[in-house]
């Protein structure tokens, strides 16, 4: 289980085992023929203090033992107060931190911690175990409980090394991703495998074996809006966003930055330009082209990079390579994955390491943390009327049409209703011989059916990030690599949560806090740019040309995949991609990809329903 993943920690490695005598659990100098009741394993990414004293497992006091992936970024802050308690400390990592902050304060010390982390600690004084997750779940952390067993993992296939594990499929999960592209953060396609919920911790006795069910230690739904001055609410968020960049810069090897060209990646990457220690020499960023393609953000990046003084580095990915690695990407992601887009940022993780660089930061969150995409701007616009404040209403849409608005507001209005079509009436349909699966569009019904702050919230915690976080997490560990994401730092988030929606939106523009506060700070190129979307790739061109020959060939074979969705359908869809060049096009591809992708996915794990 440890080494499966050994791209997770390719600097050090190590394990402890321990066994019961009477009511205490002993660690095992040594195996030999003993039999152990409790294993630790751990692979080491090395990124703060790198010398031995890092090493894991690591033991505290004698009694707490930990594994631990993440960082914790105030660790020096919780050290200080911790010496002040008495505390002495003989490493300069932050897993000593965090295993004295817990013999100090127990589980209440979670709620203290900023930054991302999936553990476990042993307590061999109270002989139980405590399961931890950050309160994004930027970090995996995984459960399967076998006969008289129970294993904790950072990925799913580390499973696969246990005596009775199974590779069975949940079809719930399934058919959600298959007919919408969206995935329940709760659950796994593995049917007994599950996530340990993010911002909660569970306790496992050793002597029962029976999970306690999970605390929560976030609470942001407490945060109320109070904040209406869009000044007021760039300032505040200038300042934080500062302060969170800087705590994400701490570690003792290098730091680079992903470069997108879009609003958040830009205002990390000039920030951090700023921030950065000056003997560092040039920040280096990491960009994804797509050149003579409606995908391609070069030019936003160029502006970016004529602004600071960097070492920028390039990558291009190519659909025909994507073919050649497919399977590591699915063996490496664990689960089908949702578009062509999640291979374009295995690429980037790719280039980043080969650039020498372990630590990368990224603009992820932004878009949630600001409820900043499209599709959210019109949730509102819809909550409005149905507040019936229509002149409000009216005067977004007049706005964008003014000289100061951005007009791409209205030409959204086509995509809004294609995507809702899309989502109430799936391109595919699919077949479970067992089980009934999720009515489909029931995932949107819940979605209209929330208002203001409870919606937000959804976004963050339910809808957009666990999906996205879990395919970073995969992409960059794949090349021993630490993604870092300050927007998602929770005291940032429980900022944004205070900012009423009055200070989000105007005009047809989006994240005016962030605009507004980095108005002196961003390029005029990438504040006044009225395009925006995702981390996307030429997909549809890719499935109608470049790889339109491999589809043919798919379609021909007895596939996996007809299991559960019928070969006639699925081969119409596809015609259908190759024949579509309107405002659907790229839905259709994309659920073209999906089925692909979970079709490969199926074979290569060996799953079963």
């Amino acid at each position: 289980m440890r080494d499966e993943v050994a791209y997770r920690g390719p600097d050090d490695r190590g394990s402890a085992f321990f066994q019961r005598h009477g009511s205490v659990l002993s660690y095992m100098a040594s195996l030999g023929e003993s039999a152990w009741e409790v294993g630790l394993g751990h692979r080491r990414l090395s990124i703060l203090d790198l010398s031995p004293a890092g090493h894991q497992p690591m033991v505290y006091g004698n009694r707490f033992w930990i594994v631990y992936n993440g960082e914790v970024y105030n660790f020096i802050e919780i050290r200080a107060e911790l010496r002040r308690l008495g505390y002495s400390f003989r490493s300069s990592s932050d897993t000593e931190v965090i295993l004295a902050a817990y013999a100090e304060w127990g589980p209440a010390c979670f709620a203290g911690f900023r930054g991302m982390w999936g553990l476990v600690i042993l307590d061999r004084a109270r002989n139980e175990v405590i399961l931890c997750r950050d309160r994004l779940g930027i970090k995996p952390l995984y459960l399967w409980e076998g006969a008289g067993i129970i294993a904790v993992g950072s990925e799913i296939k580390q499973f696969r090394h246990l005596p009775g594990f199974q590779a069975r499929l949940d079809p719930h999960v399934a058919a959600e991703y298959l007919q919408t592209g969206y995935e329940d953060a709760g659950r796994t396609f593995f049917r007994d495998v599950k996530p340990v919920p993010a911002a909660s911790w569970i306790k496992i006795p050793l002597g029962t074996l029976q999970p306690s069910a999970p605390e929560e230690f976030w609470h942001p739904e407490k945060v109320s809006m109070q904040i209406v001055d869009v000044d007021e609410a760039g300032r505040l968020f200038a300042d934080k966003v500062q302060e969170s960049i800087r705590l994400h810069l701490r570690s003792d090897v290098p730091v680079g930055c992903a470069l997108s060209g879009g609003l958040d990646s830009s205002a990390i990457v000039v920030l951090a330009d700023r921030l950065k220690d000056e003997q560092s020499g040039p920040l280096h960023t990491f960009s994804v082209t797509f050149p003579r393609n409606r995908s391609d953000e070069r030019e936003y990046v160029d502006a970016v990079l004529n602004a600071i003084q960097a070492s920028p580095h390039f990558v291009t990915p190519d659909p025909m390579v994507l073919l050649k690695e497919l399977d590591r990407l699915l063996w490496i992601q664990d689960e089908p994955v949702g578009s062509c887009s999640v291979y374009a940022g295995y690429c980037l993780a790719a280039l980043t390491r080969e650039a020498g660089v372990p630590v990368s930061l990224s603009g992820q969150g932004g878009d949630e943390i600001l409820s900043g995409y499209w599709q959210t701007y019109f949730l509102y616009l819809r909550e409005l009327v149905k507040q019936g404040r229509l002149f409000t209403f009216a005067a977004h849409f007049m706005g964008a049409l003014l000289g100061r608005g951005n007009p791409a507001l209205l030409t959204q209005i086509p995509t809004m209703l294609n995507r809702y079509r899309a989502r109430t009436r799936p391109a595919l349909r699919v077949k479970f011989r067992e089980t009934e699966t999720k009515a489909t569009g029931k995932g949107l019904e819940e979605i209209l059916a929330l208002n203001g702050q409870a919606r937000r919230l959804h976004e963050i915690r339910v809808m957009f990030l666990p999906q996205l976080l879990k395919w970073e997490d995969r992409n960059s560990m794949a090349f021993s690599l630490e993604g870092r994401y300050p927007l998602l730092d929770h005291e940032l988030i429980e900022l944004c949560l205070s900012f009423s929606p009055q200070t989000l939106y105007k005009a047809g523009w989006t994240k005016l806090p962030l605009r507004v506060g980095m108005n002196k700070t961003l390029p005029l190129k990438i504040l006044n740019r009225y395009s925006k979307f995702g981390f996307e790739t030429p997909q549809a061109e890719w499935l109608s040309a470049a790889l339109r020959p491999e589809l043919e060939l798919w379609l021909k074979g007895d596939q996996a995949a007809w299991d559960y969705v019928e070969p006639a359908a699925a081969r119409q869809l596809v015609e259908k991609s190759w024949q579509c060049h309107g405002p659907n096009r790229d839905e259709i591809s994309q659920a073209v990809f999906r089925l692909f992708f979970f079709d490969r996915w199926l074979n290569l794990y060996g799953v079963r329903c």
